[in-house]
């Protein structure tokens, strides 16, 4: 086990024997060794050096929307980026203008500041929780428009503990994926914007957060959507489809409100939140022909440098 000296040396926060469920948005979860708020990218590097040498397992959890941890105990790490949160303009042009942001940035200040400077690309981020580095790891986005179209370059850190940046094309993203974060840390990046009307896109977003409002269930413990749309298809429809809202496996439930989320009505586990999933997809499965795939990151299915 990683040296408690070295944990307790940092700059930032460390919690130790920490509850998941107070960091996740589905309110679950076991507890983990080593709850850990790095200050900066310098001690990012530093961690991940020293689980390496301890082979000590960790994850990167953000905010913890679109996460379902395991009900059982987590004997290594978890970083959050928080502190990693500054926004930055580097180049500012008629045409353009490039913004570094820290992925312990949280997406809806990152939307507020674009639209209170008048910039525009970011619209997409109404309503979405979280942090950018989880944003970026899933290419977060809605009909108008997602991570992939704006990202112009990412900050990372590998396994090795080492400093890297990647400059991005279109290749690098996929449907609420991406290829370039394999094994590693995204701790920033630089997103491409344009001069925009403040007025139309506050209005914009108004309306986006309105329909979220109506069509979600934003007050009930949830991780956000369940599975991705397959092509063609709405997730949530199909869901309400075969019969499914309000579907109930012992405190987790299919949302009445949307058939694609699972909201938790107290006390929720993953047991629970596994066998409505595996019950969706196989009665989907059989009565539309349609496969469905998980959107949300499970732990027991996660790699070791993933974000949420």
């Amino acid at each position: 086990m990683i040296a408690e000296s070295l944990l307790s040396s940092l700059r930032g926060k460390v919690f130790w024997n920490e509850p998941l469920s107070t960091h996740t948005s589905f309110k679950s979860g076991g507890r983990v060794k080593a709850y850990l708020f790095p200050e900066d990218c310098a001690e990012v590097c530093t961690l991940i050096r020293a689980f390496q040498e301890d082979r000590m397992p960790y994850q990167v959890l953000g905010d913890g929307s679109n996460f379902l941890p395991s009900d059982e105990d987590f004997s290594g790490a978890i970083l959050n980026l928080a502190n990693l949160n500054s926004i930055s303009i580097l180049e500012e042009t008629q045409e353009h203008v490039l913004v570094q942001v820290g992925a312990g940035v949280g997406k809806q200040k990152l939307l507020f500041w674009s639209v209170e400077n008048g910039f525009s690309g970011l619209e997409f981020l109404s309503g979405i929780p979280g942090q950018v580095g989880g944003g970026l790891f899933m290419n977060a986005g809605t009909h108008l428009g997602s991570f992939s179209n704006v990202t112009q370059k990412v900050f990372l850190v590998n396994q090795q503990g080492e400093a890297e940046e990647k400059v991005l094309s279109s290749d690098d993203f996929s449907y609420r994926a991406q290829s370039f974060a394999k094994n590693k840390i995204i701790v920033g990046g630089v997103l491409r914007l344009t001069h925009g009307n403040r007025e139309e896109m506050e209005a914009k977003v108004r309306k986006m957060m309105a329909e979220r409002k109506a069509t979600q269930p934003l007050h009930s413990p949830n991780f956000g959507s369940v599975f991705k749309n397959p092509v063609g298809f709405s997730a949530g429809k199909l869901i309400e489809s075969v019969g499914l809202k309000g579907y109930r496996v012992g405190n987790a439930m299919i949302s009445p409100k949307h058939a694609n989320f699972i909201v938790n009505l107290g006390g929720a586990t993953a047991k629970d939140v596994l066998s409505l999933v595996d019950h969706a997809k196989k009665t989907v499965k059989e009565c539309k022909g349609v496969e469905l795939q998980e959107e949300v990151v499970i732990a027991s299915r996660a790699h070791s440098a993933r974000h949420s």
